[in-house]
């Protein structure tokens, strides 16, 4: 009966894990990506602003223009006026400046670049409006029945909407239909010229098995994180909104992977695709008054942080050097982006050893 022991104990810290959330209205949702289950959640279909969450939309939308053809890795994104227009975070390249769909996604998704989010909307569709179309498209078509977008980027907008099963339901699509690309969002870390520029996703470092995915902050959503990993052959994804600090976001989202790796009986537990599925009603809740009164100046991702250590991170690791990143090459990845790409690659599926800790 021995063997029953760590099961048993396995089962009782993810319950006692769930009871002291349950309490917490925060939205969280964790599922299980191969089994389309979904293993816990609160308040999943509570309608929420997805600030810089919207650049997996924007990221997935790009994937599919890549898989019909209508665009590759090499084709050119262009900054204009309206792009450089956007608030920060951005790049903040002049008017004119072009790079390559390989290098706006990565300085899209780890810098959360606001101005090349919508220089890679332009580039695809023609216009910003034009690409939030295909947005709310793919929403539709993927079972998004509560998530609005209007614009590309995520900054504070009242009609910007989705929920902690959409946004779920959204990150299982990327890893299960685009798998060729998710290391775009495991990078920690790019380097542009001399600066080098990092993630707000904690979990990059800090979280053994990450797979990375994506952070979002503004004042009306608090802080909010999107966060894939994966242990032995099982793939998780949590999502956690409206936190009020990134380091209680990053600290949320450990603890419940780690419940959701504890969890065994994955059968019967809802399907995804039918969990709260119906359209939320209401208003979006707005955190500005609670997050904003202490980041008083903050409507932007990784503006602020709570430096007290998180208990279910760490201790830091170096998963990979900062990826290279470069405007121009419009026409070809070049041979330094490649090697770049490739190296990770090779990091995040596995086929070379993780980094030695440290400390």
């Amino acid at each position: 009966m021995r063997w029953l022991l760590p099961i048993i104990a396995a089962l009782c810290i993810s319950f006692m894990g769930a009871i002291a959330r349950a309490d917490d209205g925060s939205p969280t949702i964790v599922v299980d990506v191969a089994a389309g289950k979904v293993l816990q959640s609160n308040n999943a279909d509570a309608l929420w602003h997805p600030a810089s969450l919207t650049k997996l939309m924007t990221a997935y939308v790009v994937f599919e223009a890549l898989g019909d053809g209508s665009l590759t890795m090499a084709s050119p994104v262009k900054v204009s006026a309206h792009a450089l227009a956007q608030a920060p975070a951005k790049m903040g390249f002049k008017v004119g400046t072009v790079m390559n769909v390989d290098n706006a996604l990565k300085m899209m998704l780890v810098k959360s670049a606001n101005d090349i989010a919508v220089a890679m909307a332009e580039s695809v569709a023609g216009s910003e409006p034009q690409f939030v179309a295909r947005m709310n498209a793919a929403a539709a078509k993927l079972g998004m029945a509560s998530t609005h977008y209007d614009n590309a980027n995520g900054l504070p907008d009242d009609g910007q909407l989705t929920t902690a099963r959409d946004l779920a339901v959204l990150a299982r699509a990327i890893l299960t239909e685009f798998p060729q690309y998710a290391n775009y969002f495991g990078i920690p870390a790019i380097k542009a010229g001399k600066r080098i520029l990092r993630s707000e996703n904690d979990l990059l470092e800090e979280y053994q098995g990450t797979m990375g995915m994506k952070t979002g902050f503004i004042c009306a959503s608090g802080f909010n994180i999107v966060a894939a990993a994966k242990r032995g052959d099982r793939t998780l994804i949590a999502v956690v909104l409206g936190a009020p600090s990134s380091n209680v976001r990053a600290e949320t989202a450990a603890h419940l992977l780690d419940d959701g790796f504890a969890t065994w009986f994955v059968k019967s537990k809802p399907d995804l695709a039918s969990f709260e599925a119906t359209a939320s009603t209401g208003t979006a809740a707005d955190m500005h008054d609670t997050v904003c009164t202490k980041h008083n100046d903050s409507e932007v991702e990784g503006s602020s942080d709570d430096a007290t250590e998180a208990s279910s991170l760490g201790p830091r690791f170096t998963l990979m050097d900062p990826v290279p990143v470069f405007t121009g090459l419009a026409n070809g990845l070049g041979a330094a982006a490649t090697a770049a790409t490739a190296t990770v690659k090779k990091v995040l599926s596995g086929k070379v050893p993780l980094p030695h800790l440290r400390p």
